[in-house]
């Protein structure tokens, strides 16, 4: 009886998935069956259509409903998932010669969510073969801030209003959004000291805005704020963001590979009880058959490490070293988006890992980490350019 009630409960997921999914894996995700976009989806998808900068609310509404109808909240959080795109049963068409992978970490308002699933959303365009990436990163903050920002912008708008022809005075009163996005030159000298997002952010909102850009600083990946990078003000929040590559033309974006943002109050706009905090990316690859090998999950090598980490600094480096042992082809399970050191041990037994990898504000600061045998609680601290090697030894050892 248990038995089918685990095949149940994981009815969702995917048994095979492909070297997209197998990275993702690698960095905490499970590869699920996406859900379909259904007609009461299409429906709810309407009124938020005029703010849909990146065209998805519709398969943001299918998901959101998704993990509300599934009791996705009684399963351990955040909740992790990774799936092909587009959803069946929506409007959009999929490009030619492009393939859409989607990411998603609900149940978690903590910066560290932005952080896993933008370090994941780079490896994923490495392993793709895309190089010189940067992010274009922005915030458009809580409640309070998205308010606060609407009064600004309009105030500015009255005083400066004789600058604009009539055309852009009537875009801007039927949807000022539009207008800061496009940036075109008629409204560049308009916009140039016009209110930014970022200025009317509340104390919570620059705090985790802060900390998000301190994770992207220590992924030694190029970044920028950019002030007219929106998400949807009538159910997004905090953080939006494109990952491009560098153009060989000075005057020119980079081509759109990835996006991503924050939608925390959707669940609530569709008439669930509480929020879900939650986060989504979307990767936009050219198609590469070399990648699209498929690979059975459970065929996946199972981690005999766990990484715990303890404090800001550790949570940063922590992520750089899941990556340093993915591409070294050495599984490790983490709780990343986790702070308390218990949650994380209590995962490291469920997990029925072998030794514990622990990363507290002394290690990061000595690049090194600890490695402690489950078992009899013996541990050695090794420096982080060893700790390949010596975890290959150490598995080695557990092999024999």
């Amino acid at each position: 009886m248990a038995k089918k009630n685990t095949e149940t409960e994981n009815s969702h997921l995917e048994i095979i998935c492909d070297k997209v999914g197998e990275v993702a894996i690698n960095y905490g995700f499970n590869v699920i069956k996406a859900p379909n976009i259904t007609n009461d989806d299409l429906s709810k998808s309407k009124q938020f259509k005029e703010f849909d900068h990146f065209g998805d609310i519709e398969e943001k509404v299918a998901l959101t409903r998704w993990y509300m109808d599934k009791r996705m909240d009684l399963e351990a959080q955040p909740l992790a998932i990774h799936y092909r795109k587009p959803l069946s049963g929506g409007g959009s068409k999929k490009k030619p010669n492009v393939e859409a992978y989607g990411f998603e970490i609900m149940g978690s308002n903590r910066s560290t969510s932005e952080a896993l699933i933008i370090k994941c959303v780079i490896s994923v365009l490495e392993e793709l073969g895309y190089k010189d990436l940067f992010v274009d990163i922005n915030s458009i903050g809580d409640k309070e801030s998205v308010s606060k920002f609407e009064r600004e912008i309009n105030t500015y708008f009255r005083k400066h209003a004789h600058e604009l022809s009539a055309k852009v005075k009537l875009d801007f009163k039927k949807n000022h959004y539009e207008v800061l996005k496009a940036n075109a030159e008629e409204t560049r000298e308009f916009l140039k000291n016009a209110p930014q997002t970022v200025g009317s952010l509340s104390d919570l909102a620059r705090t985790h805005f802060k900390e998000v850009l301190e994770s992207v600083e220590a992924f030694d990946v190029a970044y920028k704020i950019k002030p007219n990078l929106l998400s949807n003000k009538l159910y997004a929040s905090y953080t939006v963001f494109e990952i491009r590559a560098i153009s060989d033309k000075k005057d020119e974006d980079g081509e759109l590979l990835a996006y991503g943002y924050r939608y925390n109050h959707l669940a609530k706009k569709l008439g669930g009880k509480k929020e879900v905090p939650s986060i989504g990316a979307t990767i936009l690859a050219k198609k590469n058959h070399s990648l699209a090998k498929k690979v059975i999950i459970k065929n996946i090598k199972k981690p005999k490490f766990y990484l715990v980490q303890l404090g800001n600094t550790a949570k940063l480096k922590a992520l750089n070293v899941v990556e340093l042992l993915r591409k070294n082809k050495i599984p490790v399970y983490h709780s990343i988006t986790k702070d308390k050191i218990t949650g994380q041990l209590n995962g490291a037994e469920y997990m029925k890992s072998s030794h514990v990898l622990i990363m507290g504000q002394k290690e990061a600061i000595e690049n090194s980490m600890v490695v402690r045998n489950i078992l009899n609680r013996e541990q050695e601290t090794v420096p982080l350019d060893k700790l390949v090697d010596f975890l290959k030894n150490l598995d080695k050892g557990n092999n024999r």
